[in-house]
C-alpha cells in the first residue's frame, strides 16, 4: 500500500516540476544581453522610428530621438547588438512611463538618446522594442564616423548565452519530466500484474 503512494507522490512532483518550469518561461527579461528576437518572435506589431543614418565625427556625441509606439513597454540600445560596442550610450534601457520617457501615454515611448562614436567607420546602431505576448520589433541605424579615435576600444569575450541556455532548459526539463513520468508509469501498472 505505502508503494502505491510512492508511486502517486513522486507522479504528482514530477507534475510539479513541469509545472513550475513551464510558469518561469513567461517571465520577461529586458536585463537579458541577447537581442530581443530570440525570445520577442512577433515583429510588425510594434513601432520604432529615429534617423535611419547620421553621420558622426569620433568622440562628439550625437543624440537620436527615438519613438516607439502600439504597446511598446522597453526600448533597449544593449552592447554586443549590431555595432553598439562602438559607442557609448547615455540610455541603455528605457521603460515605458519611466522617467526618460517623455510621452506621457500608455503603450508610446519617446526619449532622446546621446550616442558618442569610439571609432572611426561605417557602424550599425541596433534598437530593439519589446512587449508582453512575445511582441518585438527592431530598427538598425546607420552611422558613418569619421575623425580621430578619442578612446581605446578594447573587446572582452563574448557574453554567455543565457538565453540560449534557458530555452534549452525549457525543452529539455519538460520532456526529461514527460520521460521520467512513462517510466513511473510502465513500473506502477507492471507491478499490478
Amino acid at each position: 500500500m505505502k508503494r502505491n503512494y510512492a508511486t502517486k507522490l513522486i507522479v504528482v512532483l514530477s507534475f510539479l516540476v513541469l509545472l513550475i518550469a513551464a510558469a518561469g518561461s513567461v517571465m520577461a527579461h529586458p536585463d537579458y544581453t541577447a537581442e530581443c528576437g530570440d525570445c520577442h518572435t512577433n515583429t510588425g506589431t510594434l513601432t520604432l522610428t529615429t534617423n535611419s543614418t547620421v553621420n558622426a565625427e569620433t568622440g562628439d556625441p550625437f543624440i537620436l530621438q527615438i519613438q516607439a509606439g502600439n504597446g511598446a513597454e522597453y526600448v533597449a540600445i544593449k552592447s554586443g547588438w549590431g555595432d553598439n560596442d562602438y559607442f557609448r550610450i547615455s540610455d541603455t534601457l528605457i521603460q515605458d512611463n519611466s522617467v526618460n520617457d517623455t510621452n506621457a501615454a500608455v503603450g508610446e515611448i519617446t526619449v532622446d538618446v546621446t550616442f558618442t562614436p569610439l571609432l572611426n567607420g561605417s557602424r550599425t546602431i541596433r534598437i530593439w522594442t519589446a512587449a508582453t505576448g512575445l511582441l518585438g520589433d527592431s530598427f538598425d541605424v546607420a552611422v558613418t564616423v569619421t575623425g580621430e579615435p578619442s578612446v581605446t576600444v578594447t573587446t572582452g569575450p563574448p557574453p554567455v548565452d543565457l538565453v540560449g541556455i534557458w530555452t534549452m532548459m525549457l525543452y529539455t526539463v519538460p520532456a526529461a519530466t514527460a520521460l521520467i513520468l512513462v517510466i513511473f508509469g510502465y513500473l506502477a501498472l507492471r507491478r499490478k500484474k
